[in-house]
């Protein structure tokens, strides 16, 4: 079952999206543990923004999940956790890249303690 919230849903159970930048410039690139605090349904595109806190320092930030085409599911390539099902308040090993165009790209994850 899903545990993904809407916009109003995250705002109106205390969550506070604005606090996790996702510029690449505001993102940890690399690997490394961070906890999942809750995901909300992305408004202008077909995906799920998840919001870490990296374990080393408490940095908070956001990462996007995009729904594939062949099976609309929305997990990471050659992955196999559904962010659309996955537990929050649950560390995380994440690995986040730049790509061409400068922005951070999600490129891994897997749980910390299955």
């Amino acid at each position: 079952m899903s545990n993904v919230l809407t916009w109003k849903a995250a705002l109106d159970s205390g969550c506070e999206p604005r606090l996790y930048p996702y510029t690449a410039a505001d993102v940890p690139m690399g690997q490394y543990e961070a906890t999942l605090d809750f995901k909300v349904w992305s408004k202008n595109t077909m995906g799920i923004s998840c919001y870490f806190t990296e374990t080393a320092n408490g940095k908070k930030f956001r990462l996007t999940v995009f729904r594939r085409k062949e099976d609309e599911q929305y997990v990471l390539e050659n992955d196999s956790i559904d962010f659309k099902e996955c537990a929050i308040d649950v560390a995380y090993l994440i690995a986040v890249t730049q790509n061409k165009m400068g922005n951070a790209v999600f490129k891994s994850a897997s749980p910390v303690h299955p």
